[in-house]
Formats: structure tokens, sequence, C-alpha cells
């Protein structure tokens, strides 16, 4: 009996486990074109282009910044480490935008007044 019901509990934890990975969405066409812009501009350090694809102002270390600080702010943002991470991450579906997650940062983008757009980093915890 015992055996039987470990077994009942395995299948329903393997069952529950694979139902996300199942049901994940991709992102629209609309934004896997967007992030491939706004990846070639973070590339090729075209900051007008980037701040044009940004929300703005954009919030970073509780401060806002308007385009011209956030041009400012390009290489902190934007440093080696996130371009090495831009050049081979995924996008991540999550409600009517997408995610890119780069070690301790998830970089957000989602739709302003029906545009995609930079819109936040978060932490990945």
């Amino acid at each position: 009996m015992k055996k039987r019901l470990l077994t009942a509990v395995l299948l329903i934890t393997c069952a529950c486990g694979s139902v996300p990975a199942q049901s994940k969405e991709k992102v629209d066409e609309v934004g896997v074109q967007f992030w491939a812009k706004f990846k070639a501009a973070v590339m090729s350090n075209d900051k007008e282009t980037v701040a044009s694809l940004t929300r703005l102002p954009f919030m970073i270390e509780n401060r806002e910044l308007a385009k011209p600080a956030f041009i400012q702010k390009f290489d902190t943002i934007f440093n080696a480490r996130v371009k090495r991470c831009f050049a081979k991450a995924s996008l991540v579906k999550e409600q009517d935008g997408f995610e890119v997650f780069c070690g301790q940062q998830i970089f957000l983008f989602a739709k302003v007044k029906g545009v995609y757009k930079f819109t936040e980093i978060g932490v990945n915890d």
C-alpha cells in the first residue's frame, strides 16, 4: 500500500512539474523583431537608438533618468558582461512583454502605448 501511494505521489509530482514547460508561450514576432533591433543597438553602442527604444524617464538606482542622463549611464547599464549575455540570451515571455535574464539582473521589455520598450531592470532572485 505504501509503495502504491509513493508511486502515485511521484507520478503526480512529475506531472505537475512538467506542465509549465509545456505551456510556456513564445514572444510574439513583433517582440522578437524589437529585441533584434534593441540588441543590435546595444552591441554597436548606438546610445540614441537604445534611448529611443526605452521608456523614459528610466528608473535606476532610485533615480529617474531623462534621456541625457540615460545616455550618460549607457556604459554602466550595458557593460561588457551584459553585452556578452545579450549575445546569447533567450527571451522569456512575461505577461504582455518579455524578459532577458543576465545573472542577477532581469531586463524587462513591455508594450507601452502598444509599442515595445525597454522598461526596467529587475533583480533575479
